[in-house]
């Protein structure tokens, strides 16, 4: 079978991939060292995307960006262009993907915004695209963030028909206390084909041992299906839930930000017995300063999918930034 698997896969849904991988799965605030403003005059963003499945599915992704409004690796705007490549079982597609993007977040708050906007074509089709978010201080101990999403589902039957995603929903965290953080994600997915898919997500996040970055983490996560009806273009039960416990980690040394997440679940679909999900994230983001700026991710994720409740998932995205 089969990103944005940015997080959205982790956070919203199994067996269905988008084109990158999300904001969401994070906690809106985070803390993070002072940034130096960048003085050079270009800025080239070069990134890849790869990702594989247990189906088979193998996606990749390169791209580069030109940034001539740049100020720091959390602060600059400019033109984009991706090309994406997707294989399985002797299939193959290939297409192109050209943009303008404009980000300003705080890297100590995470707060800001993050907006871009694509042409993506492949096989015959050309779909505007978009992963847009605005991050706010709603109360003194209340975060939100308002996020927009909009591309293909990534399969070879969606590829091949033009089957797209709108997203749209709204993320709370809410500080219940000096270490205990509880955030609500509520939104809906609307298919092309004729499909929506109304979800929601709570976390419980506690500092364990805040000298030492160290978390534990309750998550809970359920969506359904409006139509069940439509071709197999995606993994699409008529529900889905999945409680987690994970342990996470996050540290900084020397300027550099490290975090890994490490979570084991259980998962009901539809009336089906409950059966194991695993869940592993590991991130690396350079300091801001310098002529190089760098992030790195890496994930992978067992859950349901279109052949039983064994689906997995890997990725692997690195972005880097040169000042010249």
């Amino acid at each position: 079978m089969s990103l944005k698997r940015l997080f959205l896969f982790a956070c919203l849904h199994t067996g269905l991939v988008f084109s990158q991988v999300p904001h969401l799965d994070r906690p809106i605030a985070e803390s993070a060292p002072e940034i130096e403003s960048s003085s050079k005059q270009g800025i080239a963003l070069p990134n890849a995307f790869l990702s594989t499945d247990s189906e088979g599915f193998s996606a990749t992704k390169l791209g580069t960006a030109y940034l001539p409004l740049y100020t720091h690796g959390d602060r600059y705007s400019g033109l984009q262009y991706q090309w994406n490549s997707y294989s399985q079982n002797g299939w193959t597609a290939e297409g192109n993907q050209i943009g303008i993007s404009t980000k300003s977040i705080n890297p100590r708050t995470a707060l800001g915004y993050n907006i871009n906007l694509n042409l993506n074509e492949i096989k015959g089709y050309s779909l505007l695209t978009t992963d847009s978010y605005y991050a706010f201080q709603a109360a003194s101990s209340t975060r939100a963030e308002l996020f927009l999403n909009r591309d293909r589902v990534e399969t070879q039957n969606s590829i091949n028909n033009g089957i797209y995603y709108t997203l749209g929903g709204l993320s709370v965290e809410q500080q219940l206390s000096d270490r205990l953080v509880g955030i609500l994600t509520a939104g809906n997915m609307y298919f092309s084909d004729s499909n929506t898919r109304p979800f929601f997500r709570v976390r419980a996040i506690y500092d364990v041992f805040p000298e030492y970055g160290i978390t534990a983490q309750l998550r809970y996560r359920q969506y359904r299906d409006t139509n069940t009806n439509v071709p197999n273009n995606y993994f699409n039960p008529d529900n889905y839930k999945e409680m987690m416990a994970a342990v996470g980690l996050r540290r900084f040394i020397n300027g550099w930000r490290f975090a890994a997440l490490l979570g084991f679940g259980r998962q009901h679909v539809n009336q089906d017995p409950s059966t194991g999900t695993q869940l592993i994230e590991l991130n690396a983001t350079s300091p801001h300063y310098g002529p190089i700026f760098s992030r790195t991710r890496l994930g992978y994720n067992k859950s349901a999918g279109f052949q039983g409740p064994d689906y997995a998932y890997s990725y692997f995205m690195q972005e880097l930034i040169f000042t010249f």
